[in-house]
């Protein structure tokens, strides 16, 4: 029961940062062929912008197609390079894909969504993810 509590306290936050800082976003496009979860949500294949808002820590995601969108907290990340290029990250387990990074090219760190109860179930059942990456544009 704490966890739902904690975990619909924190959509609830996420959404009100993307609220009270949305003018301040650095957004993307990418066209995303499969079915996806940005958490818990199940998101549609197809044309997305995905913002990095309040300095990155929360990440919206939105379909320009339908009325499906997501908004998560997510976590800094180091890449290997000076200059990543702009890119989604997904961790796939058989037919099931997870946003799992966010990269918004041009610097050496990106964005990491935690794992939903779902992929950390998956994964703890003994599946071993594979990467599925997808290059995006970046529009300011």
């Amino acid at each position: 029961m704490k966890n739902r509590v904690a975990q619909l306290l924190s959509v609830g936050i996420a959404l009100a940062a993307v609220a009270a800082v949305h003018a301040q976003d650095k957004t993307m496009m990418a066209n995303v062929p499969f079915h996806f979860y940005v958490g818990s949500s199940l998101m549609p294949q197809g044309a997305y912008r995905v913002g990095e808002i309040s300095s990155g820590t929360v990440v919206r995601i939105s379909s320009t197609q339908t009325n499906a969108s997501s908004a998560v907290t997510s976590l800094k990340v180091m890449g290997k390079e000076l200059n990543e290029p702009a890119r989604l990250v997904f961790h796939r387990y058989g037919e099931d894909y997870f946003l799992a990074q966010i990269w918004t090219g041009g610097m050496p760190v990106g964005r990491a969504l935690t794992c939903s109860p779902r992929e950390k179930e998956l994964a703890q059942s003994g599946a071993a993810p594979t990467l599925a990456v997808i290059r995006i544009a970046l529009h300011q």
